[in-house]
């Protein structure tokens, strides 16, 4: 399946009329989710479903169960499934329950519409109750971005003859590209159904509808390598990459700074205005009074900056996007195989659990003047803001799809097995070294430490369990060769990240 969006000619009249059922959309979102709230909250009383919820998590944290245990296992999953359905929580459930209110609406959205929203409103309830999720969270109306149909029969239909849109009385005509080759090939297929999304502008919101297809898109990129495979070293903030022909490594996002100074900037101007119309919310030494129930207030130029700052949000998400997909389309003209390392960004997002001090021994001034000499605490955050920006799992997830699209494949190792920044081919054994050493002698040629790692992904074995040595001393003089004219030509064009590159 394939997607085509295409921006809406709106008048203010459509503009009116499409607020009110955004309106209607996050009412009877919210609806849904206070009535899961109830069902979880009674679910959560069920003192048969906790005890057989106790059992199940102890037979899951055994790694080796007899066959007893698994018969045991599967039974008290049954029983449970059965439990929950007995409280309505299911999605045909959610569905049936929401029929009611969305008779209202009836005139501003379909009925497969206010179904697609329970269905979505189950799925939250599923990651609480099969998942890592912890509750249901109500949503402000401003974060509704689209309504979403089952069908291009009903509801929102595109239609491909006029390239217009029908919406329960609305008519809009869709505004078109200047180059319509690429988007009329797209739209050659079978269209599954329709959604109807906006985004925020400085000037407001602006409207579109994504026509979801049927089948594969086009093909954009006339010419991709497909006899060779690359290695993907996947970081934080860098992604390198090694095939036969070139290497290649590069910051991900590197313009994300630039927005995130506009959002501090803005973010700043907007807390000084809250602060000057509302000091009474807030106490001597700058925090919020909790015991204050007055309303908020706010100023017009206040209103103005949260629409700038949602449209700061997503031109960041945007270019992030786009830049991901143009690195990747520089790759696939390489190769259409790759074999990445199987990271956890989640887990890398988590700060430690544990405190630890440093080894050195830091001096510090006390208020009477003297010196007192310390071991201060290691800092337990990680790369939860490096990861917010770049968005690394993103780069995958694009990767996936665009090589699958090209007639390739992405291959995953796992990272603990795999150990791709330990390893040393030319001893053939692995050597533990710290994250901030991002350069390594092997075989006495100094190489970079993603590069390498990307070395060895490719020249992997046949199970992807182990770097091939052989393989990797027959490529190795040509990695090198290619890496030193690359780094050269980096330094001569001044791109540096001192603390990913090393350079």
């Amino acid at each position: 399946m394939h997607t085509v969006r295409l921006l809406l000619a709106t008048t203010r009249y459509d503009e009116t009329v499409i607020e009110k059922r955004f309106h209607a959309i996050s009412h009877i979102h919210n609806v849904i989710v206070k009535h899961a709230q109830k069902r979880l909250k009674r679910l959560s009383y069920d003192a048969e479903y906790q005890s057989l919820k106790a059992e199940y998590k102890k037979l899951l944290k055994k790694d080796t169960l007899s066959i007893e245990e698994k018969t045991r296992r599967k039974l008290i999953s049954r029983q449970m499934a059965e439990i929950i359905r007995t409280h309505s929580l299911s999605e045909y459930a959610f569905q049936s329950y929401i029929k009611v209110c969305g008779k209202q609406f009836r005139k501003c959205l379909s009925s497969q519409q206010i179904q697609k929203e329970a269905t979505r409103v189950w799925k939250g309830v599923e990651a609480v109750l099969y998942g890592n999720g912890k509750e249901l969270h109500f949503k402000k109306y401003r974060d509704f971005h689209t309504i979403c149909g089952k069908t291009n029969t009903n509801g929102a239909k595109f239609q491909k003859e006029s390239c217009s849109i029908q919406w329960l009385g609305l008519n809009i005509k869709c505004k078109l590209p200047k180059d319509q080759d690429y988007l009329l090939e797209a739209l050659d297929s079978e269209i599954s159904y329709c959604e109807m999304a906006r985004k925020m502008f400085p000037n407001g919101w602006h409207y579109y509808v994504v026509v979801y297809l049927k089948g594969d898109a086009p093909h954009k990129i006339k010419a991709v390598g497909r006899d060779d495979v690359a290695g993907i070293d996947i970081g934080t903030s860098t992604v390198a990459c090694v095939s036969s022909r070139s290497v290649t490594l590069q910051e991900l996002a590197p313009k994300c700074r630039e927005y995130n100074q506009k959002i501090e900037r803005l973010l700043r101007r907007m807390d000084r205005s809250k602060r000057i119309l509302n000091p009474n919310k807030y106490r001597a030494d700058g925090t919020i009074e909790p015991a204050n129930h007055e309303k908020w207030k706010f100023s017009k130029a206040y209103r103005k900056n949260q629409n700038r700052l949602k449209s700061l949000y997503r031109q960041k998400a945007a270019y992030v996007k786009q830049s991901h997909e143009e690195t990747i389309n520089r790759l696939l003209h390489e190769s259409v195989c790759f074999i990445v390392e199987d990271m956890s960004f989640t887990g890398l997002q988590r700060e430690k659990k544990t405190t630890e001090r440093r080894d050195q021994v830091s001096e510090i001034r006390q208020k009477d003047g003297s010196a007192k000499k310390i071991h201060k605490y290691k800092r337990r955050k990680r790369f939860g803001k490096s990861i917010t920006d770049r968005a690394p799992a993103s780069f995958v997830t694009i990767l996936e799809q665009k090589a699958k699209l090209y007639g390739g494949n992405v291959s995953k190792v796992s990272t603990k097995e795999y150990k791709a920044s330990q390893y040393d081919h030319a001893k053939d054994q692995y050597i533990k070294t710290d994250l901030s050493v991002r350069e390594k002698i092997i075989a006495g040629h100094k190489v970079q430490r993603d590069l390498y790692s990307a070395f060895l992904l490719r020249n992997s074995n046949q199970k992807l369990n182990k770097p091939d040595q052989k393989k990797c001393i027959y490529e190795f003089d040509r990695f090198v060769k290619l890496q030193d004219q690359l780094i050269e030509k980096m330094k001569e064009n001044n791109i540096s990240m001192k603390q990913c590159f090393g350079f």
